[in-house]
């Protein structure tokens, strides 16, 4: 089942794995699955919970899934990148809830990051992560010419 309209009500932020447009992202989508069920250890809260990733966030390691026997659920968790079981609380899980829920955690971190700038000045995805490359190093940018 296509999320792109679900998806695309989170901003340019997150990739949609579902979507045309994922194939333009360098991240492997099935290694974040692959990761999700290397990570959830037995005393993590979705031990053996089902679930189907729909997108990532572009700007750090955030995953946005949907509970396959709750449809109507989602959680964001954030991954360590490990590639081994965790203990305590990793992955994180920054957001569950259902699609309004999501939508309010990532308004509430949008006003924090809003509010946080100095001379009230948006931040534009400042104060989160640098963009990842496939290996979740931070991207480079390219070098600047000369003006």
């Amino acid at each position: 089942m296509k999320e792109t309209s679900v998806v695309a009500e989170l901003g340019d932020d997150w990739c949609d794995v579902t979507a045309d447009r994922a194939e333009d992202c360098d991240l492997d989508h099935l290694a974040l699955a692959a990761e999700i069920s290397t990570e959830v250890h037995p005393a993590h809260p979705f031990f053996g919970t089902a679930l189907e990733v729909i997108a990532h966030r572009l700007t750090n390691d955030d995953v946005l899934c949907r509970h396959r026997a709750t449809p109507s659920r989602y959680s964001i968790l954030h991954l360590t990148w490990s590639h081994r079981e965790e203990i305590g609380g990793c992955p994180t899980i920054d957001a569950d809830g259902e699609w309004r829920h999501i939508i309010a955690y990532e308004n509430a971190v949008d006003a924090a990051l809003s509010e946080s700038a100095p001379n009230g000045a948006a931040l534009s995805g400042e104060g989160r992560k640098p963009e990842q490359g496939p290996t979740g190093q931070p991207r480079e940018e390219a070098p600047r010419r000369p003006s």
